[in-house]
């Protein structure tokens, strides 16, 4: 293991990298594959589609280049994100219109 840098070794770096043009650092630099990995825990749920929706997905994943897990999550996380948007630009209902009798009231519920 190296030795730890301290706070004058990165600016020292740091003053090095500011002298370089961004042409000169591209020029140096080698390309690399870079993944992204979202760290945080995800917890696998069972979910029933019928194949052709599946086989859909997979399809349009694979147009993507994703992974259809992925796209599916990713569909998923839009689908919320828009329902939080309209929820928040509607004025909220209590109960839903068809849950209500003729008079307006909430509809009794069964036990």
């Amino acid at each position: 293991m190296g030795k730890r840098k301290t706070k004058s070794d990165w600016l020292k770096e740091s003053d090095e990298w500011d002298k370089k043009s961004m042409e000169q650092i591209l020029a140096e630099s080698q390309p690399t594959d870079i993944r992204f990995i979202d760290a945080r825990p995800k917890k696998a749920i069972s979910i029933r589609l019928n194949e052709d929706m599946i086989n859909e997905g997979k399809r349009a994943a694979k147009d993507l280049g994703l992974g259809y897990q992925t796209l599916f999550r990713m569909w998923l996380i839009e689908g919320l994100r828009e329902h939080r948007r309209r929820e928040l630009s509607e004025p909220r209902r209590r109960f839903r219109t068809s849950a209500q009798n003729p008079s307006g009231a909430p509809a009794a519920t069964r036990r």
